[in-house]
């Protein structure tokens, strides 16, 4: 029945795409946006006609735009956040390309802006929780040991919720960190996180661009359930040759880009890496340890090229690892470990005509992790990791004034290799996980959307997703015994299906404009999730696997209703939102009682139970655009609950990550050509966590009981951080600066962990448990960036 209502729905969609205005001459304006300078494309650029604000269109990730209108003598409007706005006179008496270059704006230091889907009523779209973010606006705030990062800058987001202190893990409206889409130029990235994730993988000077989308997902997005964070590389200067970069405490980077034919084609070559590990050699070299031989490095390249006015060819490509070495008592125990991702993208448009563009794309996305060890006559080596092969093929099509229609089709062939291990002795011994192999499967997806203009006021976005998974073998089901012993088992071959699932997702979303400065946002959204990882942390380690829906695991799914009030205030210069949400989710997946990660040969998904998720809140930002003083205020007051038949007896009790309460302030004002200071100021409600309340002796041990799930919260977290940059000198062609910052102020030991500490004799009566606070930067921690820029 709920098939057949979708059915209907996309007929009378179709349908009305057709009901052009006969009476009438519409022709369609096309084209791309440009940077004056370096002829990079500005994705995010909005443009209107000032006689028919109705009538206008915001640019794509690579710049592009297209609207069409009735036949008129018009003045075509241009705006970009940091660009100067430009207007031109423009005769519409027939379908027309046009490029518009824009200059940057002349300010002695960058701004500071976070855009978002809360633009002016003329630009706005159907779709709620967007928040777009230009890496070269955030480098005046201040960041963990001086490095600007896009995944904390995120974290600073009403609905967006940190996974601990310097953390780089988040978690979106009370889905899990495994929920959240995470793409580099459209590659999927698994592991976001460098050094245990206090840094991203993304460089900030390889980055152009990021947009957040917190659950209302357009439906050529799939695959998660609670946001995407889609990060787009910068396409490199066709005009000529530059060289960016900055030197840290602990880490330096540097870009080049320039043209390779000019005008036509260019390049862009960005590398990055800590050296704490040389660093800290001569002070530690007589220590045990000898020093701290850890370190990370990433690359980016990216090639762009102009085949005709209608193809471009974008080749890009991520390669980062962590890399460390252990060598502890005396050398009876060393080890290697190194994780890391690799991406590719390979990406084609075509303009067929003014009103149809191809987009399409092949990708692979790999991420791996090898951890091995020798101790006690042993050596072991532990591994798992993810390699994605994909395609996708998108069209977007305006057939009138009234539709902007995206389609396509995507798919992608799964590789995941579970946590396997094999240790052997010098006598011989050895063990393997052996019966645990890589899983197979198959994701395909078809989507089609529509914004459907129904009047200069109402805008409605209608969206469905229809993807399809299947795992397929060689794979062995195995049945156990109350030993974990085998008892029977079932063999596929090679391409075998052994489960599938299909899932239909819609998508809809209705803006209605109020009047020139403010507008109402309605959205539906339901979304299913193939892919799974369950983490014993508070965040996504190395270490965690990620598993596949299966016979035993099923697709996770949430459906999500939200309401927003957005408001602009003075030209722009003032704007703020209020968002109200509900989600509800299915087949969340958590750890069974009494597991304890280790060699298994049991594969990973019989130690799961599933259960459900419910999270509900509202989220209020206002934000200053303009003039010296810039910054914006979020807060979120929300509740998320999980509730699993064989957990906790049952009952309802708080995800690890639900907070009541989070808020975010952050300042940046500009004091004179020279300096410009910066603030964050964060407080979070005490994360949720299991705890003892009580304790045995049985014979002579000592046993704890737990409480319930999660019925314990740590302290509140609040932070202050502090930044100043100075712009130095010009000198011939460098253009520098020095950014001061103090991460955490005041000291505030913020919980990273508690654990329980006896006190007494063990065995007595008078022993007293305390639970005790970790914190991982209870001080402040001062740093200095310079960074620089030749031309």
């Amino acid at each position: 029945m709920r098939n057949h209502f979708y059915s209907f729905i996309l007929l009378v969609w179709l349908l009305a795409c057709g009901n052009h205005a006969l009476a009438q001459q519409f022709y369609t304006l096309s084209g791309r946006v440009l940077d004056a300078e370096s002829g990079e494309a500005l994705a995010g650029a909005s443009l209107f006609l000032k006689e028919r604000p109705s009538a206008g269109a915001v640019t794509d990730a690579n710049g592009r735009y297209s609207f069409t209108a009735e036949a008129g003598s018009y003045t075509l409007v241009t705006r970009y956040i940091g660009y100067d706005d430009q207007e031109q006179p423009l005769l519409l008496d027939q379908n027309k390309q046009l490029t518009i270059r824009l200059s940057a704006k002349t300010y002695g230091v960058q701004e500071v802006e976070v855009i978002a889907n809360r633009q002016p009523p003329i630009t706005e779209t159907a779709t709620m929780g967007q928040i777009d973010i230009p890496l070269e606006t955030l480098k005046t705030l201040p960041v963990l040991f001086g490095e600007t990062d896009i995944l904390k800058t995120v974290q600073l987001m009403p609905g967006v919720q940190s996974g601990g202190e310097g953390n780089t893990g988040f978690y979106v409206r009370g889905g899990g960190a495994d929920q959240n889409l995470v793409l580099l130029d459209k590659a999927t990235i698994y592991n976001p996180g460098h050094l245990l994730n206090f840094f991203s993988v993304f460089n900030s000077n390889a980055i152009e661009n990021t947009t957040l989308l917190k659950g209302n997902m357009p439906a050529r997005y799939g695959g998660r359930l609670s946001s995407v964070l889609d990060v787009e590389m910068k396409d490199g200067d066709m005009s000529q040759f530059r060289a960016d970069g900055g030197v840290g405490l602990i880490a330096s980077r540097l870009t080049l880009q320039g043209p390779i034919a000019k005008e036509k084609a260019s390049f862009l070559l960005s590398g990055r890496r800590t050296y704490i590990d040389v660093l800290t050699e001569p002070f530690l070299k007589d220590t045990e340890q000898g020093g701290v031989p850890y370190y990370f490095y990433d690359l980016n390249g990216k090639i762009t090229y102009t085949l005709s006015d209608k193809d471009r060819l974008y080749l890009s490509g991520y390669y980062g690892r962590d890399k460390g070495t252990l060598n502890l008592s005396d050398g009876r125990f060393t080890s290697d470990f190194f994780w890391g991702n690799a991406s590719a993208t390979a990406r084609w448009n075509h303009l067929f005509s003014d009103k149809l563009f191809m987009n399409a794309s092949a990708l692979l996305s790999n991420y791996n992790f090898e951890f091995t060890w020798e101790f006690g006559g042993y050596t072991t080596v532990l591994e798992t990791g993810v390699r994605d092969y994909s395609f996708n093929l998108g069209f977007d099509y305006t057939p009138s004034v009234k539709h902007h229609i995206q389609y396509g089709l995507q798919y992608t062939y799964h590789t995941l290799r579970p946590r396997t291990g094999q240790a052997e002795g010098v006598d011989g011994d050895a063990f393997s996980t052996d019966r645990i192999k890589p899983k197979y499967a198959h994701e395909t997806a078809l989507y089609i959307a529509d914004d459907w203009n129904l009047t200069d006021r109402l805008l409605i976005s209608l969206g469905l997703r229809s993807s399809h998974f299947m795992q397929v073998g060689p794979f062995s089901f195995y049945n156990f015994d109350n030993n974990e012993q085998v008892s029977d088992s079932v063999n596929f071959g090679r391409g075998d299906k052994v489960k599938s699932y299909h899932n239909l997702e819609p998508r809809a979303s209705l803006r209605y404009t109020l009047d020139q400065n403010s507008s109402v946002k309605v959205a539906f959204t339901q979304s299913a999730q193939y892919l799974h990882l369950v983490s014993n942390a508070y965040t996504t380690l190395p270490l965690d696997v990620w598993v596949p829906s299966s016979a035993i695991v099923r697709p996770q799914r949430a459906t999500q209703y939200a309401l927003g009030y957005f408001k602009s205030i003075a030209q722009n210069e003032y704007e703020g939102s209020v968002e109200v949400y509900y989600k509800t989710m299915q087949n969340q997946l958590e750890y069974r009682e009494g597991y304890a990660p280790g060699p298994s040969n049991r594969d990973l998904e019989y130690e799961f139970v599933s259960g459900s998720g419910e999270s509900y809140g509202v989220e209020l930002f206002l934000r200053k655009n303009f003039g010296d003083l810039q910054g914006w205020v979020g807060y979120t007051l929300s509740r998320t609950t999980r509730k699993f038949p064989d957990l906790n007896q049952g009952s309802t009790f708080p995800a690890r990550f639900d907070r009541r309460h989070d808020l975010s302030v952050v300042a940046n004002y500009k004091l004179n050509d020279k300096w410009t200071f910066g603030g964050v100021f964060v407080y979070g409600t005490g994360q949720a966590t299991t705890m003892p309340v009580r304790r045995y002796f049985i014979e002579g041990s000592v046993v704890y009981q737990y409480g319930d799930r999660n019925s314990f919260r740590m302290e509140p977290t609040h932070r202050l951080d502090l930044a100043a940059t100075l712009e130095g000198k010009k000198y011939k062609n460098i253009q520098n600066s020095f950014t001061f910052s103090i991460y955490n102020v005041y000291g505030r030991r913020n919980p990273f962990l508690y654990y329980i500490d006896n006190q007494g004799e063990p065995y007595s009566q008078d022993i007293k448990l305390q639970a005790k606070k970790v914190s991982t930067i209870p001080f402040p921690l001062p740093s200095v960036t310079w960074n620089f820029s030749w031309k």
